[in-house]
């Protein structure tokens, strides 16, 4: 039965917060709003999008007339001077592992996180979060290394990855770049992941040095990412910036013959397709800097609509497992569609497969 597709309207808060990221996209200021607005709402959408820090940027930009009062533009900074002090700190704690892993001969490549930051225009007003690494095969001496020089507990209950926290930020050492339980697809991208993953990028930090993957497995791997997310459960505006800033600096840097076959491959070729679409006609970017945008208007508008208000929009339970279980049932067949644009497996491969990876680790239930 073919689902109904939702009212996607977007309401002026929105539109607004739209403008302003424009705005920083393109370096001019387009909006047509008038002078009733309420900037209240507008920064409250732009925190549960990421992207307080961005359209912060973007009041410069403004004629004076439009911009908020000086009232909201102080609450405003007041929520982007922590957006710069967690990006120093995790700064830092990025340059001190890599040092600590550097003197034992292991090279630290970064994914995602500061590598990506340094296509926005302003690095520290990107939201920082998990520092997701990978080792290669040294990866079970860095956690060893961990354990026993620095005294810090390593998690290694997770399926594709091991945790833990050093100078305050939550660290994700991947031996595997996706979680290969789930699906066949997904042995096929890690092999090819592991391929493209060679340690040839450096990139200088305070004292340390980083490695940041080519441009090639930045495309792959990020697209894949971000539909895992998108078909899971949610994604943020700030993920799209991510990814429509890399391909306005690295579009050119990457083999596309290679990225759009595996794309169609593995299943997922059509939701970039729209998430190219959504970049260019809502977030600003230039057609120029995408390799090819084939749009579906509707099916635009709804992954839109659902990143601003998810159609699966109930809240995960704490505490008891069978209701947590019964809330990601109903969390997966709402999602359908979403699943269906994400992975070439069908809705019963991917049950099964999920469900028989929880079993191996039924305490992952809960995550």
């Amino acid at each position: 039965m073919r689902q109904t597709i939702p009212n996607t309207q977007m309401t002026k808060d929105q539109e607004i917060l739209l403008a302003l990221i424009r705005a920083v996209v393109r370096g001019v200021y387009e909006g047509t709003h008038g002078t009733e607005v309420c900037w209240a709402n507008v920064m409250e959408e732009a925190t549960k999008q990421s992207v307080q820090g961005l359209c912060f940027d973007a009041f410069e930009r403004m004629p004076k007339e439009c911009r908020p009062d000086k009232k909201t533009l102080l609450e405003w900074l007041g929520r982007v001077v922590p957006l710069e002090r967690l990006y120093q700190n995790h700064f830092k704690a990025i340059d001190a592992l890599s040092c600590f892993y550097r003197q034992h001969g292991i090279k630290m490549m970064l994914l995602k996180g500061y590598g990506l930051s340094l296509y926005w225009p302003k690095p520290n007003h990107r939201l920082s979060g998990d520092m997701d690494i990978y080792l290669g095969g040294d990866w079970r001496k860095a956690d060893k290394l961990v354990r026993e020089q620095l005294g810090i507990k390593v998690d290694d209950g997770h399926e594709h990855h091991t945790c833990f926290f050093f100078q305050g930020t939550s660290v994700e050492n991947h031996y595997d770049f996706v979680n290969t339980k789930i699906n066949e697809s997904a042995k096929e991208l890690e092999a090819l992941f592991k391929q493209l993953a060679t340690f040839d990028k450096p990139l200088a930090m305070g004292e340390g040095v980083i490695y940041l993957p080519s441009p090639t497995l930045n495309a792959i791997f990020l697209m894949r990412h971000l539909g895992q997310h998108f078909a899971g459960s949610k994604v943020t505006l700030r993920q799209l910036l991510d990814w429509g800033f890399f391909m306005q600096h690295e579009s050119d840097n990457v083999d596309w013959e290679l990225v759009l076959s595996t794309f169609k491959r593995v299943g997922i070729y059509r939701f970039f397709l729209q998430i190219n679409a959504i970049c260019v006609d809502y977030l600003g970017f230039s057609e120029s800097s995408f390799p090819k945008i084939e749009r579906e208007p509707a099916l635009e508008k709804r992954i839109l609509g659902d990143i601003f208000s998810p159609e699966f929009g109930e809240v995960k339970p704490s505490g008891n497992t069978f209701r947590v279980i019964w809330f990601k049932t109903r969390r997966f067949f709402a999602n359908r569609w979403k699943r269906e644009l994400v992975f070439r497996e069908g809705i019963w491969r991917q049950l099964w497969h999920g469900s028989i990876a929880h079993l191996r680790r039924f305490d992952t239930i809960k995550d």
